[in-house]
């Protein structure tokens, strides 16, 4: 790494202060890790260095308030059932077959990314099937969304399972007519057994993730919520993971804040309280209150068109809305898991009893996906200054779930303009792995909802291209409640920024094939294509 001056000045460019600046200015100057100055080339003073950003646009760096980054690190350790060449279950199959032959006798076969929606057959490859693939093997294939788990008989062997065992609360195995085990998990049964298989080495997974925050960094991320700690392979093996990194001083990372799976009790007993840190934040608890759309376990209050099921809680309503009030009364922001309407509105009421309990804390509570919007839902959340952080790129993602679980109604789902015009602070993200990595992609769809893959769904329910790119870039420093020093260029504030190929507010830019093409991050140059890949890592200071 090589120090910059104490000034560097930053030419020709077309530079957006924020999502809503309609008079860009050309020039920035930055002064140890922040914004110094900002207006036109003509009045920028002298700086120990100058940029040529060769008419690029310039806008606040992005964040993704919702991104597993540790499931992603993990994904890239294990065979990938997702891509263009994935399109049967004998593409699948072949795919776990080729990796048993590379494979000592007995190694576990870990799969990822499988959704049945991209495949002719529209299902789950059997038991039988993937002993017949992978003999003499444990495998064990995890959906797309996290929330499924598909096994062999020979992974089930090692796991314990067997015919006879029982279906944990708000969880399921599958079963044949005669009761036979098909391999099939879900819900807390899934995620029992991700919990139970060995996990991947540490070292390799510190590694992994440090290759997954530069590449973050190469798509306009300058921060990221990791949602949550726990979530993948268990909270202990995952934190002590991150804590490996967090020792590498080596490595400067994008600004990180952390969702921690654990009840409130839990995160006492290993001494966590709520962390405020410009860099490694810890002030979230993350809570599951209901299941997803796509195995219909989402807790609905009209019955799936698809299916006649209404969903499940994933715990007693009643404990949920314990220890969301007792997070409330320790200081701790929660983020709730919701995608069903039933769930939401029982959530909401949680929060309005938590404020009761303490009032004035203003913790900024989230409700991740909001998938289903409860009736007054959104006067009620904005009574208590909450938010929803949800994923636009769901609706190209799991569009064929979508319109099969809604049906006529498939057009009120994943609401976005209602909510800003309800005046409820609507923050996008990706869900990575379950939804796309690029944060470009997410505005797009925000815009588009989901229209590349065919009809709109929600036509009324589509942003702006400001709406959406301010959903990213102020919205995420707000959901990290750091929108007072990042998210704007100006003055005093961090100079956290990106410079992309394309004017993002002009209507025939195409926001899904945004390129980035520089990285700033506390005044470091950390990504530069534009200068053909000369040497710029530039230290200017820390915020």
């Amino acid at each position: 790494m090589r120090h910059s001056p104490d000034s560097i000045r930053f030419i020709n460019a077309r530079v957006y202060r924020s999502a809503d600046d309609v008079r860009p200015a050309s020039s920035l100057m930055t002064r140890k890790g922040v914004i110094h100055w900002i207006g036109d080339d003509a009045d920028a003073p002298k700086a120990d260095h100058v940029i040529d950003m060769q008419g690029t646009t310039i806008v606040p760096g992005l964040t993704d308030a919702h991104v597993h980054l540790f499931a992603i690190a993990n994904e890239r350790q294990q065979i990938s059932l997702n891509g263009p060449d994935i399109r049967s279950i004998t593409d699948v199959l072949n795919r776990i077959s080729d990796a048993a032959r590379r494979s000592s006798p007995m190694q576990w076969i870990r799969a990822v990314g499988f959704d049945e929606n991209n495949l002719a057959e529209h299902r789950y490859p059997t038991r039988d099937e993937i002993d017949a693939a992978a003999p003499g093997h444990p495998v064990i294939i995890r959906r797309f969304c996290g929330h499924t788990a598909i096994l062999n008989s020979a992974a089930l062997k090692q796991l314990h399972i067997d015919d006879g065992v029982s279906d944990p609360p708000s969880g399921s195995f599958g079963r044949g007519a005669a009761g036979r085990l098909d391999g099939s998990a879900k819900e807390s049964a899934a995620e029992a057994i991700f919990r139970s298989i060995p996990p991947i080495d540490p070292a390799t997974m510190a590694a992994s993730l440090r290759a997954v925050i530069e590449d973050s960094i190469r798509m306009g991320l300058t921060a990221a919520v990791e949602a949550a700690v726990g979530f993948t392979s268990g909270f202990d093996d995952e934190f002590a993971v991150w804590n490996l990194l967090r020792q590498d001083t080596s490595f400067s990372p994008i600004r990180l804040g952390f969702m921690y799976q654990l009840d409130p009790k839990e995160a006492a007993a290993r001494g966590l309280t709520p962390r405020r840190d410009p860099d490694w934040q810890g002030m979230t608890l993350k809570f599951f209150a209901d299941g997803i759309v796509g195995a219909r376990t989402a807790a609905v209050s009209k019955p799936f068109a698809d299916t006649g099921s209404t969903g499940f809680f994933m715990r007693e309503e009643d404990d949920l809305e314990r220890v969301i009030v007792e997070a409330h009364v320790g200081g701790w922001q929660t983020a709730t898991h919701c995608v069903g309407d039933r769930a939401s509105a029982r959530v909401i009421s949680a929060f309005e009893k938590a404020e009761k309990s303490l009032p004035g804390q203003r913790p900024r509570h989230r409700i991740e996906h909001y998938f289903v919007p409860p009736e007054g839902g959104l006067a009620r959340m904005k009574a208590l200054e909450a938010l929803i952080v949800t994923q636009p790129s769901f609706l190209a993602r799991m569009r064929r779930s979508i319109l099969g679980a809604f049906g006529p109604e498939a057009d009120r789902m994943y609401p976005a303009r209602s909510v800003i015009d309800a005046g409820v602070t609507w923050v996008g993200s990706s869900d990575a792995p379950t939804g796309h990595v690029s944060p470009w992609v997410g505005m797009a769809n925000a815009v588009d909802r989901g229209a590349s893959l065919g009809s709109r769904i929600g036509s009324d329910e589509a942003l702006t291209r400001r709406q959406a790119l301010g959903s990213y870039i102020h919205g995420g420093a707000f959901a990290m409640k750091q929108e007072d020093w990042r998210g704007t260029l100006a003055p005093g504030m961090a100079a956290d920024f990106i410079a992309v190929d394309r004017d993002p507010f002009d209507t025939v830019t195409d926001l899904a094939k945004t390129n980035v093409l520089m990285t700033v991050l506390r005044g470091v140059v950390r990504h530069d294509v534009l200068r053909a890949g000369q040497a710029t890592m530039m230290e200017a200071g820390v915020h």
